[in-house]
């Protein structure tokens, strides 16, 4: 019996989407795991005085979510990440669904190296339209690809 899988195909515009459910137990544990116990993560009251209506979720917890992303969908088992940079655009708050999109933006075939875009967006209840929390974007390698078509990346030359 062969363990073998075909190695993921990469190309520019492929996307990988997640949906995750923010709980408290999750917000509360990513604090204990960096020490930090700001009580806007955790305290109605504190939120509140803080100029929010809940509390919110750490930014680098919701940014950490495209890590699993990238290693299990795209680009997949394999991947190496390289470099990431955040923008936070709107607050996550405890019990929010946000989804959590990669899409490939270049490719270095050569190198291994994928460029993508980073995207975490949670949809508003009132109007049911997507608001954006955080862009970015992340570099990751992984030798194991089979790249689709060409891309021209100068950074990477």
């Amino acid at each position: 019996m062969s363990t073998e899988t075909t190695p993921t195909v990469v190309r520019i515009g492929a996307r990988a989407i997640r949906s995750f459910h923010i709980t408290q137990e999750s917000v509360t544990a990513f604090g204990n795991l960096v020490d930090d116990h700001n009580p806007i993560h955790s305290d109605p009251a504190a939120a509140k005085a803080a100029g929010f209506p809940s509390p919110i979720c750490y930014g680098m917890f919701a940014g950490s979510l495209f890590s699993g992303l990238m290693a299990q969908d795209l680009p997949g088992p394999g991947s190496i990440y390289l470099s990431q940079n955040l923008r936070f655009t709107a607050p996550v708050f405890v019990g929010d669904d946000l989804e959590v999109i990669v899409e490939v933006k270049e490719f270095h075939k050569d190198k291994g190296l994928i460029s993508l875009a980073n995207t975490a967006q949670k949809t508003d209840p009132a109007t049911g339209k997507a608001i954006v929390c955080i862009t970015g974007s992340s570099v990751v390698m992984n030798k194991t690809l089979q790249f689709e078509g060409e891309s021209t990346w100068t950074a990477a030359k």
